[in-house]
């Protein structure tokens, strides 16, 4: 068989031209694709880096938390400003503000009177009118209310009160149930021009139980009987059926004034070293105004059954946040008696510095006094932060708080120029024996001039200056960061991908 041959063309058409748009086109949309990927990414972390951070973020808080202690005339249209804040991770809540009457038990404590308690005819509660009284609050958020305060053309003589209640409306149903927010705001006024009579009586002398190594409270009722409000201190002197004085010890000035009509209980404690042996011992009490002036002096008696032994006396210790070698022993600014059934209010005579304690925040009745610190004696402050002029220190707890308490502190001027100017860079530090200074977050309110914080801790406090170094992880540095690099690395695609575009393929 002969060999045969074949030949076999193969033809292959390929559009070169068309492969070179097409693969143009692709490429646009890939560049595009990631010019748009790093716009939006831009754009998230700037929104994430525009996103304020609350100094509260959680919580009810009403700015300022203090009385509302004014001089008025008869006739006269006064109006106050309040701004309520709710934290940024708190619920929503409808915040309802009613005006009340002004009520008190015998620890001073506030108390509301519906309208029909208030039967004083000392009471300013019809005076007032609130302008936004019902409103809802969204996390985060605030709202200013106003209360007008209307004073009638024959309003009379002495003082009139009431309080501003804010507090949590709760729905339908649920009256009393879970926890609720509220806040008193006590208002006093003084009519000026008016007969102003500071007079009041001692209704009663009592003591606690007489049990051997336990201390010995003596408490003395006193009744406002007067017409205007104010503070009270006092002394008690105890003898023995033989006429020897066995102790005598001061009643401290109240922390808040009495109002007319209003019994408060004053209290004291024995303190002498002598063995009371077996007889009957008279106490006698005098309250007297801050200035001296003797309100009221009464006499009453106690029996001691058996052979009677007061407790060690308690150390002084001086903090370890002083410099070596040095005491810082200063004058009490005020004192309160907190008992857990209530809250209180510790402040000082002007309200420049307050700390409001919730019900509960104590498992046991105790005094705790506020008084004045010398800020050059202070330990040293974390690095980054310096101190500014204000300091003070809350004595009388010993541990920590059930609760946290809110610390209000109305900065000076000599606080504000040592932080140039610039009051965001002030803030609340605490003291703390173990771990040293605790700088906290700081609710600062540049229109009312004040910061407050919340702490379960009392101690040594102090207006500061600056930030601390923090070695924690800054969410706004890792924002950056991830947003540079995205946008250097698609910055790299592009250049690589236009690269190509460029480079001529083989023909």
């Amino acid at each position: 068989m002969g060999r045969h041959q074949h030949n076999y063309r193969i033809s292959i058409n390929f559009d070169f031209d068309g492969w070179i748009r097409q693969r143009q086109v692709c490429m646009r949309k890939k560049r595009l694709f990631f010019l748009t990927l790093v716009a939006v990414t831009s754009l998230l972390c700037l929104s994430l880096l525009a996103v304020p951070v609350s100094a509260d973020s959680t919580g009810l808080t009403v700015t300022p938390f203090e009385a509302i202690e004014l001089d008025a005339t008869p006739g006269q249209t006064i109006t106050q400003q309040l701004r309520i804040a709710l934290g940024a991770q708190s619920q929503a809540m409808t915040i309802a503000v009613d005006v009340m009457g002004f009520g008190t038990a015998l620890n001073g404590s506030l108390q509301d009177l519906t309208p029909a308690q208030d039967t004083s005819s000392y009471s300013a509660r019809s005076f007032i009118s609130i302008d936004n009284p019902s409103f809802q609050l969204e996390p985060g958020a605030s709202q200013n209310i106003t209360a007008t305060i209307t004073i009638p053309a024959n309003v009379g003589d002495g003082g009139r009160y009431a309080i501003i209640y804010i507090h949590q409306e709760l729905p339908a149903g649920q009256a009393g149930a879970g926890t609720t927010s509220a806040f008193n705001i006590p208002v006093l006024l003084t009519i000026e021009g008016s007969q102003l009579t500071q007079t009041g009586k001692i209704t009663g002398i009592t003591t606690s139980a007489i049990t051997s190594g336990q201390p010995v409270n003596i408490l003395t009722n006193f009744q406002n009987t007067g017409n205007i409000h104010f503070k009270v201190d006092g002394q008690v002197t105890v003898q023995n059926a033989k006429g020897e004085t066995i102790g005598t010890m001061t009643i401290p000035l109240t922390s808040t004034s009495i109002i007319p009509g209003d019994t408060r209980q004053l209290e004291t404690t024995l303190t002498s070293t002598s063995v009371l042996t077996p007889g009957t011992y008279t106490i006698d009490s005098k309250v007297t105004l801050a200035d001296g002036t003797v309100l009221d002096e009464s006499t009453s008696t106690f029996v001691v059954k058996t052979n009677y032994v007061a407790p060690p006396a308690a150390s002084t210790t001086t903090s370890s946040a002083t410099t070596t070698g040095t005491t810082n022993q200063a004058p009490s600014l005020g004192s309160i008696n907190l008992i857990p059934s209530s809250s209180g209010m510790l402040e000082n005579s002007d309200g420049s510095i307050f700390v409001s304690f919730p019900q509960s925040a104590t498992i046991a009745p105790v005094q705790v006094s506020l008084e004045s610190y010398d800020i050059n004696q202070i330990a040293a402050l974390p690095s980054g932060i310096t101190p500014a002029s204000t300091c003070f220190q809350v004595e009388g707890l010993t541990g920590l708080l059930a609760k946290n308490a809110t610390v209000n502190v109305r900065y000076t001027e000599a606080d504000l120029t040592a932080a140039g100017g610039n009051a965001s860079k002030l803030k609340l530090a605490r003291w703390d024996d173990g771990t040293g200074w605790t700088v906290l977050k700081t609710n600062v309110d540049t229109g009312l001039s004040t910061l407050s914080a919340t702490s379960n801790q009392m101690s040594i406090w102090v207006v500061a200056v600056g930030s601390p170094a923090s070695s924690g992880i800054s969410w706004t540095v890792i924002g950056i960061i991830i947003a540079v690099v995205i946008i250097v690395a698609a910055i790299i695609v592009v250049l690589f991908m236009t690269r190509r575009k460029q480079a001529k393929p083989a023909k």
